[in-house]
């Protein structure tokens, strides 16, 4: 692994924070050259173990004194040497970590504003897409305990005796080894499965269903019913690539992801809330995302209170 693809690894990390990250070459760089992926893990992984032990890093680490004009007035020359000698030393303290034993983990928190993504990579290699206006939480010694609200993509291995569950729209994943893609809001979760299969359960009790590739499930947190439909594999988290892909959603569902793509609360009137919806919208920078929906849909758009509700009837 060289120095020149562990700083594109870095560049590439940093940059999913960018509200116009651009998905489609962050994938072309993986595929390019296996390295580039081995390269990215490792500095998400680093990144994950100094958010999960950021307390404890914090007293370790010595005062930095600040350097002075001359000292500043060498930096650019010398930073390329830096950035090399402090990969080296972070990965061997992603390594070292695990060693500073602490009686009770702290949660880990994720969050990404309007516009805005990341990859979370997880000890076992699982790794996360958190897509834009989400908050992801692990908890656990082993990160086997997640709870989402908003929209991710998971890709988990599948590990013999593997406990891991993910809370999400009152409902609780398990039996995970798979790829899939959850939404959650106040209304409307929905986890569609593109590889493996899971087993979900309302997180109150109740019956387990298993999922597998190629199905989606659907639930209405208001009136807590449910429904399982197909869904192509291929589709499944399409969002990374710009494309919000729907195959007969319910509008309250497109309204959560306009509502992260667009700047702006979206809400639909209770008059088309379970109207079907399917299509594919291009993201873009989301401003026209509405407006297209309004008009497929022969809906008309009011303004209330800085949110936008989408109601029947012509514009």
């Amino acid at each position: 692994m060289t120095e020149t693809i562990l700083d594109q690894a870095i560049a590439w990390h940093r940059a999913q924070d960018d509200a116009d990250f651009d998905w489609d070459g962050f994938t072309l760089w993986l595929e390019a050259d296996p390295a580039h992926r081995t390269a990215f893990d490792s500095i998400a992984l680093v990144d994950a173990r100094i958010v999960e032990h950021r307390a404890t890093l914090a007293a370790l680490a010595p005062p930095v004194d600040m350097p002075g004009p001359a000292i500043a007035a060498e930096a650019p020359r010398r930073r390329r040497r830096w950035v090399g000698g402090g990969v080296a030393a972070a990965l061997a303290l992603a390594v070292a970590i695990p060693a500073l034993r602490s009686p009770a983990p702290q949660p880990a928190d994720y969050r990404t504003g309007p516009g805005q993504g990341r990859t979370i990579l997880l000890k076992d290699g699982s790794r996360i897409a958190l897509a834009a206006s989400s908050h992801l939480r692990v908890e656990g010694a082993t990160q086997d305990r997640l709870a989402l609200e908003g929209s991710a993509l998971f890709d988990i291995p599948h590990r013999p005796g593997r406990t891991m569950t993910i809370e999400a729209g009152g409902q609780r994943i398990s039996d995970i080894g798979t790829r899939f893609d959850i939404l959650a809001d106040a209304r409307t979760m929905r986890v569609a499965v593109a590889e493996g299969r899971i087993s979900i359960a309302p997180r109150d009790g109740g019956d387990a269903i298993p999922l597998p590739a190629g199905r989606q499930l659907l639930v209405d947190r208001v009136t807590h019913r449910g429904a399982t439909s197909a869904v192509s594999p291929g589709t499944v988290g399409s969002w990374r690539q710009g494309r919000l892909v729907y195959e007969a959603v319910p509008l309250s569902l497109v309204a959560s992801d306009l509502s992260r793509y667009a700047g702006v609360p979206v809400r639909v009137g209770a008059d088309v809330a379970d109207r079907p919806f399917s299509g594919v919208l291009i993201v873009g920078d989301g401003s026209g995302l509405v407006g297209e929906v309004a008009q497929f849909m022969d809906l008309r758009t009011v303004h209330q209170g800085g949110a936008v509700l989408l109601r029947a009837g012509a514009r």
